[in-house]
């Protein structure tokens, strides 16, 4: 609210409704990619996937090449997309459970190997292009509505009641909390964390075809802009980057809220790498701030 408010102080046009239905639109793009974001740290393990950008990027150009256009290879463009998603997320996630490879150091190199045959499958010059019922999906509104938020809505509302209504979503939060306390409780943790990642992998995927949608024309980088945003966003919303703790709801608020930042500081005219430095400062500030609330919180338990 705080952010509206400054940046319609600053253009008037700021607060039109349509301006901030705009908005919302485009938090959705990053809203999903975070949501993978969230579950490969909430998984624990100092979790975190930096291959959620090069999973967009492969993702559209591999869904306009299967397109060309056509409403009728939509279906096979979902299906493929999301297959790719879930094989790079399976590979990730047996990296970091089963050879008990960083996460960090797991993603970064998948990040590297999907971008590589990004480009070997599109021989550096993606092709294809967006069908008409896609972009109608993504660019379309029903009055100061946009479709896509309603797209984002379907999300959230699964994410949620899976994460915080099922036996799955308990066990990805007892693993993350503590993977010696869920092992001995039966669960198989290594498997919870590599789904976790799998499913991470789909989410980008996901968020890769409809960014095509919105974009129109397939690009190699289109998702390298997401990664740190999507870091962002799950610190902003309340993840605790231990694992285990936290709510993809405040992950959706979190998201908006950046998306808003990202929008205000293009109209104060401020360039790509200053935004950059706001985003690291960002994360600082919320992460100091959580680190001393937890110390507080132990105090007061040890007191």
């Amino acid at each position: 609210v705080v952010l509206f408010l400054i940046g319609g102080s600053i253009a008037p046009g700021f607060l039109h409704l349509s301006h901030m239905m705009t908005i919302l639109g485009l938090a959705s793009f990053l809203g999903i990619i975070a949501l993978g974001q969230t579950l490969a740290v909430l998984a624990g393990a100092e979790g975190l996937d930096l291959s959620v950008g090069a999973v967009v990027s492969l993702s559209s150009v591999v869904a306009a090449g299967i397109l060309q256009g056509s409403d009728a290879n939509l279906p096979l463009a979902l299906a493929a997309v999301l297959f790719a998603g879930l094989v790079v997320g399976l590979i990730n996630g047996a990296g970091i459970a089963f050879f008990r490879i960083p996460p960090l150091v797991m993603t970064l190199a998948m990040s590297s190997v999907v971008g590589g045959f990004g480009i070997v499958y599109t021989n550096g010059q993606p092709s294809g292009m967006v069908s008409p019922l896609l972009k109608t999906i993504v660019t379309g509104r029903v009055g100061f509505f946009p479709f896509i938020i309603a797209v984002w809505l379907v999300v959230i509302v699964v994410a949620v009641l899976i994460l915080e209504k099922t036996r799955t979503g308990r066990k990805l939060y007892g693993v993350g909390s503590n993977d010696i306390t869920a092992r001995l409780s039966g669960v198989r943790t290594r498997g919870v964390r590599t789904s976790a990642y799998a499913v991470s992998g789909m989410c980008s995927a996901l968020a890769g075809l409809l960014l095509l949608g919105y974009t129109g024309t397939p690009y190699l980088d289109v998702g390298s802009i997401y990664v740190m945003p999507s870091v962002v966003t799950v610190v902003i919303g309340g993840i605790a980057m231990t694992g285990g703790g936290g709510s993809y709801v405040g992950v959706v608020v979190g998201a908006v809220v950046l998306t808003t930042l990202d929008s205000l500081l293009v109209t104060l005219r401020t360039g790509a790498g200053g935004r950059l430095i706001i985003y690291g400062l960002v994360i600082l500030v919320v992460l100091t701030v959580y680190s001393r609330s937890l110390k507080e919180l132990l105090g007061i338990k040890r007191g």
